[in-house]
């Protein structure tokens, strides 16, 4: 498999985190995705992908809207597959579809995306369907989080924006589609791999990353991920893909 990650343009930013390309001439085998608090839309150009759901392999859409994951995606390739992503700002898929986050959350809702086949298509239309703007305070909210790497206490966060921890768990889940504790334990959690791949060990990146030992960060990954640390690193997985493309220089600028 070849993937490629895409900046968006200054007006897309808003919203959209990067773009992604997925080129792949034969048949992915089985693959699992794990959650990492960023919703996605999908368009398939080649082959659909195939998701296991409730022990049946089902295909995609040709284009959709991925909400939320709140556990492991199992799919897999049933044939040559050209796949253009945009990964959205953890609160931005609200500002593009006139829906809360949390009603798409860990589903797929089919979109007719026209005839996009390029990137440049992709980003002009979601341009076209820009609704409205994040919510401020749950747009500070993520940062503060993403910026701390998930090591966040939610309590303290509410204080710190002047709101109730009831007012801001019931925005938040609005805004992202998610309770903010579980978004900075995915954060946390992704925050392992570029560790573990400048050479830290699992106890170091363990305490590098906040968990209190490694049973703890053990438990987070058979939760997000399926399986313990050691097999997923080892893997071939998009699990481990994208992760591992996440602390990496994106490619160009869409403008």
């Amino acid at each position: 498999m070849n993937f490629r990650r895409i900046t968006p343009g200054i007006a897309a930013a808003a919203f959209v985190d990067h773009y992604w390309i997925l080129d792949s001439a034969a048949p992915a085998p089985p693959q699992r995705v794990a959650p990492d608090g960023c919703p996605e839309l999908i368009v398939h150009l080649g082959s659909p992908f195939e998701s296991l759901v409730a022990d049946t392999w089902r295909p995609q859409p040709r284009s959709f809207v991925a909400g939320q994951l709140v556990a492991p995606l199992f799919l897999r390739g049933t044939g040559p597959a050209r796949i253009l992503g945009a990964t959205f700002r953890p609160d931005g898929l609200a500002g593009v579809l006139d829906a809360r986050a949390d009603e798409l959350t860990g589903g797929m809702h089919a979109i007719d995306t026209g005839e996009i086949d390029s990137i440049e298509r992709l980003e002009a239309w979601l341009l076209r369907r820009a609704l409205r703007r994040p919510d401020p305070l749950v747009r500070e909210a993520v940062r503060r989080i993403t910026e701390s790497h998930g090591c966040c206490d939610i309590a303290a966060l509410a204080r710190g924006l002047a709101v109730s921890t009831r007012s801001l768990e019931r925005r938040f889940v609005a805004g992202t589609g998610l309770p903010p504790k579980r978004f900075a334990r995915m954060r946390r959690f992704q925050a392992v791999f570029p560790r573990i791949e400048a050479g830290a060990g699992w106890a170091s990146a363990a305490a590098l990353c906040g968990y209190y030992d490694q049973a703890h960060l053990v438990r987070d990954f058979r939760e997000f991920a399926g399986q313990p640390p050691a097999s997923l690193l080892a893997s071939d997985d998009l699990a481990r893909h994208f992760l591992s493309h996440s602390s990496k220089t994106p490619g160009r600028l869409i403008r």
